[in-house]
């Protein structure tokens, strides 16, 4: 039997790795462009901006304090924004209307796999969930469930280190972590952030190996 290249085995092992996007918090903080730029250092896939009802100009302070380098990999809900600072794409929460603009590309969100299916020919993303630490119970994710599931659709929700371990078999695309790295840092107390970093990093080497 012809063996394929060690070399080629290990690309295609990278192109089948997960995602692994982080969610803002809703409010901004001090020291949030210090994170923001120090997660994309280590390597974070992608940046959703996801604020409560932002106005435009505190967005675009955030985005000039981040380096430019990273905002190709970054997602606003703010079309102009995306295309002033040439970041990823716009991602429309769930309930949203999505424009009829095409730049960049479109993440949309599901919380049940009616809506999954009705949005799966819409967005070039969909995030899927909140899926909470049992998910793998859920009736959401039966056999017709899984078989909706693809590399276009990535799990969030209250994601553990434990269950990160599940979702390959599922065949999501990615995963988005809130509070899975935010928890690690008081915003109102500390502006020592090495605890969230260094938790960020256990999950992502995690990820690496699904």
């Amino acid at each position: 039997m012809h063996k394929i290249p060690t070399k080629q085995n290990n690309k295609c092992k990278l192109l089948l790795t997960m995602k692994l996007a982080v969610a803002t918090k809703p409010t901004f903080f001090i020291e949030e462009d210090k994170i923001i730029t120090r997660l994309f250092e280590e390597d974070l896939d992608y940046l959703f901006l996801d604020k409560a009802n932002p106005h435009p100009q505190y967005i675009e302070r955030l985005l000039n304090l981040i380096p430019k380098k990273f905002h190709k990999r970054i997602f606003t809900c703010n079309d102009r924004l995306m295309q002033d600072y040439n970041l990823a794409g716009v991602f429309f929460p769930s309930g949203s209307v999505r424009p009829q603009q095409k730049n960049g590309k479109q993440v949309g969100y599901a919380d049940n796999l009616q809506q999954l299916r009705e949005l799966k020919e819409i967005y070039n993303i969909i995030c899927f969930g909140p899926l909470g630490r049992t998910f793998h119970q859920s009736a959401e994710l039966n056999e017709y469930g899984k078989k909706m599931i693809n590399k276009h659709v990535w799990a969030f929700g209250d994601l553990d280190v434990g269950n990160l371990k599940r979702l390959s078999s599922y065949g999501f695309g990615g995963i988005v972590l809130d509070n899975q790295v935010w928890d690690k840092f008081d915003s109102c107390r500390s502006t020592d952030y090495s605890e969230l970093i260094e938790s960020f990093k256990r999950i992502q080497k995690i990820a690496k190996k699904l």
